[in-house]
């Protein structure tokens, strides 16, 4: 979560990690007819406010359905287990995760701590890791007994967290310290914590021009082979690369001033990394692991989507109402398309063959979706109430 957005009925994000192939019939919104549809073909929109999310087809771009994820529970986001058969929702204003069986609807509340919000599922689908905000612990919950077996405790507001492949290690950030914490899956314990910012940058940084608000680490952004994990810390100003296999900080890279967090290309050669407080874009070669170019950017960046197998990136400003698109051949900037105003993009996702990207945006209760090839786009409207982001089963989702 954004800094200036750290209160509890914050945002929501869906995170819907399907990889089933087969086909499940639901509800519809006309009366009682059934709608059939592919899960791979949809995007899954979370709204925050109506406590739901809706179902695009992408083929069409018409809304499919539903789904009620708890009356009042301001959901933060929502990841689905790999083999297609639940989503999970954290209900952040309610305190519990909803686990929904995708063929029945039927919905189990799991109680955990304060204020949960992000989470990721092992790639074996059997157990989430759920952040506390609010608590300052982790939450791990066995999905298929639908129950927390477990809640570790240490974190300042536990934020992204990820899996590494193979289901072996979970890696969780701290938005209110500057570490990253290891969870072993084996012993379900915290295996380890590494600082992140040199020592030197950090004695320099002045807490009273930040109101002695600790901007740590939003997210662990793994390359694409797992084999490391980039982690942005909003007060050194510095992107620490974490070898995974001993979990070590292999590398400090300096980037502009209080960087939110990366994002890999999808050939993994680079990461981008938007810096809101000077409103640049860092990018980093992750082969030499240094930054070999820096964009103008906006105001309030709140995510980077790639197209075109990552010839091109679309940098989310909700600040400016717009989105900023880059040439990631040339390196240069294409164009700014403002949307509007009060429009509040949040974060978007791009489908798998690069040639779409589908954005939530928040106060207009509607999603936007663009051609990757023209940059033109349409406005699906009437999503839902407060979208805050958008999921589409396997692609490279986010949260903010």
């Amino acid at each position: 979560m954004l800094k200036n957005l750290k209160m509890f009925n914050t945002g929501i994000f869906v995170c819907c990690m399907v990889t089933a192939s087969w086909v499940f019939a639901l509800a519809g919104q006309a009366g009682d007819k059934q709608v059939s549809f592919d899960p791979n073909s949809v995007a899954f929109v979370t709204n925050r406010d109506s406590s739901d999310v809706t179902v695009i087809d992408l083929n069409t771009d018409v809304i499919l359905d539903r789904i009620a994820c708890g009356d009042w529970s301001n959901p933060h986001m929502a990841v689905a287990t790999l083999d297609g058969k639940n989503l999970l929702v954290t209900g952040t204003n309610s305190n519990f995760v909803a686990i929904i069986d995708l063929k029945t609807r039927e919905l189990t509340k799991v109680r955990l701590g304060l204020m949960p919000e992000h989470f990721d599922i092992t790639p074996d689908s059997k157990y989430a890791y759920i952040g506390n905000m609010a608590a300052g612990c982790v939450s791990v919950v066995d999905i298929e007994a639908k129950k927390e077996i477990r809640r570790l405790n240490g974190f300042f507001e536990p934020h992204g967290i990820v899996c590494l492949p193979g289901s072996s290690k979970v890696y969780i950030s701290n938005m209110g310290a500057h570490e990253v914490g290891v969870i072993d899956v084996e012993t379900q314990l915290v295996a380890s914590t590494m600082e992140v910012g040199s020592a030197y940058v950090m004695a320099q940084v002045d807490m009273n021009s930040k109101l002695a608000e600790v901007v740590g680490i939003a997210n662990p952004t793994l390359t694409i082979d797992g084999r490391y994990a980039y982690a942005a810390d909003g007060d050194s100003d510095q992107v620490a690369v974490i070898d995974t296999i001993d979990d070590s900080v292999v590398a400090t890279i300096p980037v502009g001033d209080d960087p939110w967090r990366a994002y890999a290309s999808p050939d993994g050669t680079k990461m981008l990394v938007p810096n809101n407080g000077d409103e640049t874009i860092s990018v980093i070669d992750t082969t030499i692991n240094k930054v070999v170019a820096t964009f103008p950017g906006g105001a309030d960046m709140t995510g980077v989507n790639f197209v075109n197998g990552g010839k091109k990136a679309y940098v989310i400003s909700r600040g400016d109402n717009g989105v900023y698109i880059y040439d990631m051949e040339e390196m240069r900037e294409i164009k700014k398309i403002k949307l509007g105003l009060n429009v509040s993009p949040e974060t978007a996702s791009t489908t798998l063959d690069g040639k779409k990207v589908y954005l939530a945006a928040s106060a207009r209760n509607s999603v936007f979706v663009f051609d990757a090839d023209t940059d033109d786009y349409k406005e699906i409207t009437n999503v839902g109430l407060s979208p805050w982001a958008v999921t589409i089963i396997g692609a490279a989702n986010y949260c903010h």
